[in-house]
């Protein structure tokens, strides 16, 4: 969606910040007294902690703001099961828990979620955003929240809370996260 978002606004992005802004929300996994997928994942609150980059980025904050409100939009929200895999998409305005799907669905969330992995490497290629995880940057450091993001499930609950269908993609994920901060490391030991 940050991506998106900047052709459309017309706007550069930095790739590893919208990787990063993406998953801010899950903040909430490292901060025992909130729960996870709770206020954190509201767009009301997102958009409102949104308004300083407004003002001072104004449309060049669009792609980070896009990026961080997808999270719990296509992310959470859309590939729910149920109110333990919901969200509070509209905290403070109400506590409900938001979800999209039935527990007999899980299947298609899975692929959705599979299909919008898919579209995210397709838009990497086709914009040629791809040859950035090839290239020494100083941002690519910020690659290693996503990759954390990514790995926390396994270090946080047995079994593993991700469907087998999605471990491949997850950890093609982490691997095409990985690259750019390999290169970085080895550009700064040989120099």
């Amino acid at each position: 969606m940050g991506k998106a978002s900047s052709k459309m606004f017309k706007v550069d992005v930095n790739i590893p910040s919208l990787f990063v802004a993406s998953i801010i929300p899950d903040i909430d996994l490292l901060i025992p007294w909130i729960e996870h997928r709770g206020p954190l994942h509201s767009i009301i609150l997102l958009f409102l902690a949104s308004i300083p980059l407004i003002i001072v980025w104004k449309r060049k904050a669009i792609p980070y703001i896009a990026a961080l409100i997808s999270h719990p939009l296509l992310g959470d929200y859309l590939t729910s099961t149920c109110r333990d895999q919901g969200i509070q998409l509209l905290f403070p305005l109400s506590e409900s828990w938001f979800y999209a799907g039935l527990q007999a669905l899980n299947t298609t969330f899975v692929f959705i979620e599979v299909a919008l992995f898919g579209l995210m490497l397709l838009l990497l290629v086709k914009t040629k955003d791809i040859e950035f995880f090839i290239q020494p940057h100083s941002s690519n450091l910020l690659l290693a929240v996503p990759i954390a993001a990514a790995l926390l499930p396994v270090f946080t609950r047995f079994p593993i809370p991700v469907p087998t269908t999605l471990i491949i993609p997850h950890l093609a994920l982490i691997i095409l996260l990985s690259v750019p901060i390999l290169i970085d490391i080895k550009t700064i030991i040989i120099g």
